[in-house]
């Protein structure tokens, strides 16, 4: 399979495949989610479910005659509102679930709650993908928004994560940067810096695969080849990394915004781990970003689809 270059290719790939699939919006009277169904239901992305207030929903519809003919389950509180989208994921009546007004911190604890019933693989985890600000190509980054202050245990299953999705865009032998200050090993005034190295020794010994992992970078030598050769750094990462892994939310949170605020990138962002995608954007994100998070989540539950139909069981 070719690998996607940009942004751009997520809803024309789907598209292509001419079944959209289905999205539930948890606590969906929210103009951003709304705005972000309209458009991928426009482009044959998805068909969405709408779990929320009725009431508030028709006249948020009636403003939006491209919505016409929505599905709408009526369900005011936020919480149920998840539970009650939830069972329909685990049924099989909606592909993947898409938070509407409701806090992330809400909706994955409901997701943890069942993770049995939702196919959780180990450890859940952010991944975001944005166009390479340097190259016509794809960039992940992972992870920026649900592990805090991940162990090196954590970051072997947050690297898996996200070499899952790599593969599932097209990137054949994804290779991983472990991000941190410096290429020097600082054991004791940097932890981070000794994460990387161990995971870059793990990569060595076989536990990723085919996938490349290195570390540790700074983030000009992960992402720029003169950067790399400037500074004598070698080695099948350096300066070709597919995917950041940041050392901690904090770093990660901080690159995902200073992509999307200084630099105005779209970035799509989804929680993986379990057997389907979850969209849970910021939101402060653009609709643009949650169009192109909803696309990647429609993506990927069209790759996954046959691995989830093994792992997912009927609730009672």
């Amino acid at each position: 399979m070719a690998a996607l270059r940009s942004l751009d290719d997520l809803p024309a790939a789907v598209a292509r495949r001419g079944v959209p699939v289905r999205v539930v919006v948890a606590a969906a009277a929210d103009a951003p989610a709304l705005a972000a169904v309209m458009e991928a239901r426009r482009l044959g992305v998805a068909e969405p479910v709408l779990v929320g207030d009725a009431a508030a929903l028709r006249d948020a519809l009636a403003q939006r005659p491209e919505l016409e003919g929505t599905a709408v389950i009526h369900e005011p509180d936020a919480a149920r509102a998840v539970a009650r989208s939830l069972d329909m994921v685990v049924r099989g009546e909606a592909d993947f679930l898409m938070k509407g007004a409701v806090k992330t911190d809400v909706l994955l604890r409901a997701v943890l709650d069942r993770k049995e019933d939702l196919g959780v693989r180990g450890l859940l985890s952010h991944v975001a993908v944005t166009d390479h600000p340097l190259e016509p190509r794809l960039l992940l980054l992972t992870d920026a928004a649900v592990n805090v202050a991940p162990s090196l245990h954590r970051k072997i299953d947050i690297i898996a994560n996200a070499v899952a999705v790599a593969k599932a865009l097209g990137i054949s032998t994804p290779k991983v940067a472990v991000l941190s200050a410096t290429e020097r090993i600082a054991y004791q005034a940097m932890p981070s810096t000794k994460d990387a190295d161990v995971l870059a020794k793990l990569c060595r010994m076989g536990v990723f695969g085919d996938a490349l992992v290195g570390g540790p970078f700074a983030l000009d030598i992960a992402v720029s080849r003169d950067k790399a050769r400037h500074k004598g750094v070698e080695g099948g990462v350096a300066g070709d990394a597919d995917i950041l892994c940041a050392p901690d939310i904090e770093a990660g949170n901080i690159l995902y915004k200073a992509l999307t605020t200084f630099m105005g990138r779209f970035v799509a962002g989804v929680v993986v781990g379990a057997a389907r995608p979850l969209v849970v954007s910021s939101r402060a994100d653009a609709d643009r970003s949650k169009l192109y998070a909803l696309a990647l989540a429609a993506y990927l539950a069209g790759q996954w689809s046959t691995a989830a139909a093994a792992t997912f069981r009927a609730t009672p």
